[in-house]
């Protein structure tokens, strides 16, 4: 186990708090954030906490909070924590450089180094499971709160707990935050919740992807997403729409945004697909990763390197 005491150290050491995470913020980096502010200002009640992220998560139950507004003032007063990213270019708001120290805590695949102090754990499906763990070797419990945060990032990361790794501590920490308090019933709700125009994304999803020698996938042009009510962001998220089909060893969307620029998320159900993506300047999970491409018809170029690599491990 790691040592997690620095962190506690830091958290300590300062009065003010900034936590930040990845731009297009998920499930799991809005409850690692808004998780992690809530348990530090429980335990340290005198001390300003902030959780910061220019994005927005569009499945927060009633009742939840939103990121907060801080001045560049403020965050140079303060410790600054990141959670779930592995390259600071993909931070949410990029102002963390300003704060005196930093941590990062993460599950993904090393990227670079950026924070003074980084703990990354890619054996967790989460970070909120790792974050979970650090406050629970400090801490003997958590308020419901914050129990209810880290849950929604637990459950949305690992996909309703059915995508690997699957360990122990996993479901150990879930049962943990049940214990706790999490609204379970409020997240599922919301997270299960289905609207009109996602109802019809989906119809056209399964009317119109595409299979290429074991590659499933989807385009949308930013004239397919504007007639769908969508944009590249809530399309690309969707990817798990062609999950484990048949015969196919990956899938993956292509969604192009209003200025021209192409989220790519590429998925696999054992295929390393995280080399593709950091070709491509992305990165990620060995079996679930994304990138961007400047020209929607470069999606071509990805599906040709997906099937390469497979064709090579085959071989190998």
């Amino acid at each position: 186990m790691s040592d997690y005491s620095i962190i506690f150290k830091l958290i300590e050491k300062y009065d003010v708090i900034t936590i930040f995470g990845h731009i297009v913020p998920d499930g799991d980096c809005y409850g690692s954030e808004l998780g992690l502010k809530a348990a530090i200002k429980h335990f340290y009640p005198n001390k300003e906490v902030y959780a910061l992220n220019e994005g927005v998560f569009s499945r927060i139950p009633d009742g939840f909070a939103s990121f907060d507004l801080v001045s560049d003032e403020k965050i140079k007063e303060s410790l600054a924590i990141v959670v779930d990213l592995a390259n600071y270019a993909r931070l949410g708001d990029l102002r963390a450089n300003l704060a005196k120290e930093s941590i990062k805590i993460d599950h993904h695949i090393f990227a670079e180094k950026f924070c003074d102090y980084e703990f990354i754990e890619t054996d967790k499906v989460s970070c909120t499971q790792v974050l979970t763990n650090i406050l629970l070797s400090h801490f003997d419990y958590l308020p419901a709160d914050a129990a209810s945060y880290l849950f929604l990032g637990l459950a949305t990361d690992s996909g309703r707990f059915m995508y690997p790794p699957f360990t122990e501590n996993l479901f150990n920490v879930a049962a943990k935050l049940v214990s706790f308090g999490a609204c379970v019933k409020e997240i599922y709700d919301k997270l299960y919740e289905v609207d009109p125009e996602s109802l019809r994304f989906k119809a056209y999803v399964y009317q119109n992807f595409s299979i290429d020698a074991g590659v499933a996938y989807m385009v949308f042009t930013k004239e397919d997403l504007e007639k769908l009510g969508m944009n590249k962001n809530s399309a690309g998220s969707q990817v798990n729409l062609i999950a484990n089909l048949k015969g196919c060893f990956a899938w993956c969307f292509f969604a192009e945004g209003d200025d021209g620029i192409c989220r790519v998320e590429l998925r696999s159900n054992g295929h390393p697909v995280q080399p593709i993506a950091k070709k491509f300047g992305g990165g990620g999970h060995i079996q679930a990763s994304g990138c961007t491409l400047n020209d929607i018809n470069d999606y071509k170029k990805v599906i040709e390197e997906l099937k390469k690599s497979y064709e090579q491990r085959m071989v190998d």
